[in-house]
This record gives C-alpha cells, sequence and structure tokens, in this order.
C-alpha cells in the first residue's frame, strides 16, 4: 500500500443469459500490451490545473482510470490488468481501490452480470446520483459494433446492468466516455482517437437516454481522452494532454497544457485529486 503525509501527494428484467464476469480465461500475453502500462496519483492544493509535480504509481498493471468520491472517501474504478498467475481471473476486469486512513486500499474486483451476446464491460466512467446510488457508464462491443451503456449499483461493488444502449453512432469506435451533471442536463464527451482536436459530444435530460450534437472541438493536438470536473461554475475537462474549460459545451477555452494521458480528477478536501495511464 502507497501512504502519504496529511498533505497529500499523491485519478433488469433481461430475456437473455447472463453470467459474472468470468470471459477471459487464461490471458494470451504475447509482446507488449495495456499490460505494461500503470495508474499514477498526486494531489495539487486547492483547485487547480497547473500539473506541475510528478505522479507516483498506484496501480500496477491498469488503466483508463475514473475518479469519484463516494462516502467520504476518493475512490477509482479503472481496468484491471495483472498477469501474475495468481491474480489472471482478474484480468481486463473493472475494479476500484480505495482511499482512508491516509493509504490506497488493495484492488477489488466489481461484481458485474453482462450478455453473453457482448463483450463484458470495459473502460469505466462512474456519477453519484441523488439516490445515493452510482451509475458506471461503459463500452461494450457486440455483432454490430462498439456501443456505450451502463449499470447501477446502490453499494459501489454489485452493479445491475441497464436495459438499453446509452449512446451509439454508426461505424464509430466508441471508447472511455466523459460524463458530467451540469445545469440540469448530463453531458457525454468521448474520443474520435484522430488526435485532431475535435470528440464526439451527446447530452441527455435523464442520464440513460443521449442524442448526439455539435462535436467538441479545440484547436489542440491531442484527444479529448479524459474527464470532467465542475468548478468556478464551469466545465473543466481534463484531455490527454491539454485542459479545457467550458459554461455551455459550445465554446472551449483552452487553460493549460500538460503531460498526463487519459487523467481524471477529483475535488477533495481542498485539493486537486489527479490519476492518469503511464507507462
Amino acid at each position: 500500500m502507497l501512504r502519504f503525509p496529511l498533505i497529500v501527494v499523491i485519478f433488469f428484467s433481461l430475456n437473455v443469459p447472463l453470467a459474472i464476469a468470468d470471459h477471459w480465461g487464461k490471458p494470451k500475453l504475447n509482446g507488449h500490451g495495456p499490460w505494461d502500462q500503470n495508474i499514477s496519483v498526486l494531489s495539487l492544493k486547492g483547485f487547480s490545473t497547473n500539473i506541475n509535480r510528478k505522479d507516483e504509481i498506484l496501480i500496477n498493471q491498469a488503466g483508463v482510470a475514473n475518479l469519484i468520491e463516494y462516502k467520504g472517501k476518493p475512490r477509482v474504478y479503472f481496468q484491471w490488468l495483472p498477469t501474475k498467475k495468481s491474480l489472471q481471473s482478474n484480468f481486463d476486469h473493472i475494479a476500484f481501490v480505495e482511499f482512508a486512513n491516509g493509504v490506497w486500499s488493495k484492488p477489488e474486483v466489481i461484481k458485474i452480470p453482462f450478455r453473453k451476446r457482448e463483450q463484458y464491460p470495459v473502460d469505466p466512467t462512474v456519477v453519484n446520483l441523488e439516490d445515493g446510488s452510482i451509475r458506471m457508464y461503459f463500452t461494450t462491443r457486440s455483432r454490430k459494433g462498439t456501443h456505450i451503456g451502463s449499470a447501477r449499483s446502490s453499494d459501489g461493488v454489485s452493479f445491475l446492468i441497464e436495459e438499453g444502449k446509452r449512446f451509439t453512432e454508426k461505424h464509430a469506435d466508441l471508447k472511455d466516455c466523459a460524463v458530467i451533471l451540469f445545469k440540469g442536463k448530463w453531458h457525454m464527451i468521448l474520443p474520435t482517437h484522430k488526435s485532431n482536436g475535435k470528440g464526439f459530444y451527446a447530452t441527455s435530460s435523464n442520464g440513460l437516454d443521449f442524442a448526439r450534437q455539435s462535436d467538441v472541438s479545440l484547436k489542440v493536438r491531442g484527444d479529448w481522452l479524459g474527464n470532467m470536473l465542475l468548478a468556478n461554475d464551469k466545465v473543466y475537462f481534463y484531455g490527454t494532454g491539454f485542459i479545457a474549460s467550458t459554461d455551455d459545451f459550445k465554446k472551449w477555452d483552452l487553460v493549460s497544457n500538460h503531460r498526463l494521458q487519459d487523467p481524471a480528477v477529483l475535488m477533495f478536501e481542498e485539493k486537486t485529486i489527479i490519476v492518469s495511464t503511464t507507462r
């Protein structure tokens, strides 16, 4: 476990067969792959978009981190890719760690049923709901391509799939969405994976039925791969290589550039905690 000082230096009604996440068996680990990456963490004093401190490795062999505050504690959900023989049953599953009493917990794999005709959920994005439950948005794949689905949980560990597709786009490889509630509406951004400063953008009144809007755009060479934070009555997107802000999702202003890959961010106890993917 990592230890930190107080000044923290530190991201159903279903008519189809369901299965718990035992989907890969023994992974085929030939050569390099996503299991070569780690999740790192850092914290900055107050609200900050100036990433000027070195991060520390939080979780080995993991990526696609997402940060929320859950029951008064920072919690990181992520894609776990352990190659150690004793942990390979957890390979490419969604797991989480939690910060409490000055230490981060060991990874715990979530429980989530999934349709056998679809890929096990990956790339988690988690949001808090008004009733105290949490919703996890994820990427899944079927014969018709990728789409964004969702699941809901009352304890943050056991999830139930919510029927239907949250967002789909023909001929688009939809992965790693970012979602936030702002001014009474749910906003979703996804990378196009073209590094051209544009990203898919969709909105929803209920967090379930998203409709595509005009793409978000910024004059950067990065991708809209990251997560969002509400601060100072604005939404800040911490993306891969940049941070941008908006108050209407139409016009985005470049705030700063940085070196982080797929960051996630949380304001907690007057600190900005950031987790990101590193190699």
